[in-house]
């Protein structure tokens, strides 16, 4: 019988990044799957997985559409909930018929999380899920796109910003890390020359390295910035991995600006 709590399971996938904003677009780790497998086996108790999903909502590894809970409480998980869980650990159901669970939680308080995000990136070229024009890739003249940022957390000393194409044939491609960057840091103009600490992209450049997928497939590039509570040691031309280790235990919020593009 396994009996890890799914509380020690998140701390080791913390950096794993939770796409897209709705429940139709959810891709959920596949680890999550497992917990949810012992879960509803009774393999891990209530409190275990009731107390990892919300820390994962919380800290939105695990994203749902916006839910506001109702003045209904309810103290006992519906035996639905557990089913979904289950026939959603072996692929009878689909993601957002588990996301529908969890909002349901949400709703009636038996998860309790505040879903008021005002930390945002966000871009004048593009809107969120929209195209990123090719003057910001390898088809342009490959200059880092305009990005404002919104509602830094006061208790941030630094923001770090990781740009990632997760549909490369050779899986993640990492096209643009800086880190340091000040909490007083709110927009970067198009093609800006970065001043901050830059580390090395996939390519093994450093600085921005735009979109250049291939031909006749539609990839998402996600932006995500994160606010953590202290400066990072780390010198110019670290890789992804350095950063995110850097970065494990000292992220207070996380903002994503997600951009397409094909060719």
């Amino acid at each position: 019988m396994n009996t890890i709590p799914i509380v020690v399971l998140v701390s080791t996938v913390l950096m794993m990044t939770f796409n897209g904003s709705y429940a139709e677009q959810t891709e959920i780790p596949l680890w999550v799957k497992n917990t949810a497998k012992w879960w509803s086996e009774g393999q891990i108790g209530d409190s275990d997985f009731i107390n990892g999903i919300q820390y994962l909502v919380q800290q939105q590894i695990i994203q749902i559409p916006k839910t506001l809970p109702s003045s209904n409480t309810v103290t006992q998980i519906p035996v639905w909930i557990m089913n979904n869980a289950g026939w959603w650990a072996n692929g009878t159901i689909r993601d957002s018929d588990f996301i529908k669970g969890i909002q349901y939680m949400v709703q009636v308080n038996i998860i309790n999380v505040n879903l008021q995000q005002s930390f945002f990136i966000s871009s004048s070229a593009f809107n969120d899920n929209g195209t990123i024009p090719s003057q910001y890739t390898c088809d342009g003249i490959n200059i880092s796109p305009p990005l404002t940022i919104t509602g830094v957390p006061t208790n941030a000393k630094n923001l770090a910003l990781v740009l990632d194409d997760v549909d490369a044939p050779h899986g993640i491609f990492t096209h643009w890390i800086v880190w340091n960057m000040p909490p007083s840091t709110l927009n970067f103009s198009a093609g800006e020359n970065i001043a901050f600490p830059q580390g090395a992209t996939s390519a093994g450049t450093i600085g921005y390295h735009g979109p250049c997928p291939p031909s006749g497939h539609i990839h998402r590039y996600y932006f995500k910035l994160y606010a953590l509570d202290s400066l990072l040691n780390l010198d110019a031309g670290a890789t992804k991995n350095d950063l995110e280790n850097s970065m494990t235990g000292h992220i207070v919020a996380q903002a994503t600006l997600l951009g397409k593009y094909s060719r």
